[in-house]
């Protein structure tokens, strides 16, 4: 599965959790088994691999994200 934007995708569907792609992780094996959050095809959030959960939730979750967002406002 590529990151790259997918022009036939439906924009509805905006987020997806897919592995991290070998050309974001480098030649580094500290990235191995991490998880990408992609918006419309564009990396936008990496999740370590025992949070799968949280990414899954953060994809799919718009008030998660909102969380997250006000959280980094109030530090």
């Amino acid at each position: 599965m590529s990151y790259h934007l997918d022009p036939d995708k439906d924009r509805n569907e905006a987020y997806a959790v897919i592995p991290m792609p070998a050309e974001l992780r480098g030649t580094s094996g500290c990235w191995t088994g991490w998880w990408t959050v992609t918006r419309n095809g564009v990396p936008v959030r990496h999740y370590p691999p025992k949070d799968h959960d949280f990414a899954e939730r953060f994809a799919t979750d718009p008030a998660y994200r909102q969380q997250l967002t006000n959280k980094k406002e109030d530090v």
